[in-house]
């Protein structure tokens, strides 16, 4: 234990030799007055932040849905009218096919009535 504590004391004393007791840091002249307002003004600033970024993060998230939800839907609705143009071209095919004109159509809805 000796020599742990005599290699402290030689340690310090080279140190002190090299570089003095001159201390180069100072403190200004009353900084540690206020500092805890000053401490927690800087949280609560950082906070504000976290939460703004938090809003802007759902705010993009949102957009995000809302955007892919109308890119499907809009999506869905070309599907549905190829698919009707798809059923339109049907019937006019079989129309032709069978050799029934329009007029032959619409003489036979307006007999029914």
């Amino acid at each position: 234990m000796m020599t742990n504590n005599h290699n402290t004391e030689e340690l310090e004393a080279k140190l002190l030799s090299r570089f003095g007791t001159e201390k180069p840091f100072t403190v200004p002249e009353g900084y540690f007055e206020g500092l805890t307002e000053r401490v927690m003004n800087r949280v609560a600033q950082r906070k504000r932040r976290r939460l703004v970024w938090r809003w802007v993060a759902a705010a993009v998230l949102v957009g995000c849905v809302v955007t892919g939800g109308l890119f499907f839907e809009v999506r869905q609705q070309a599907i549905d009218n190829i698919q009707t143009a798809e059923d339109i071209q049907y019937i006019e095919d079989a129309l032709d096919y069978s050799m029934i004109d329009n007029m032959s159509i619409a003489s036979y809805l307006t007999e029914a009535e």
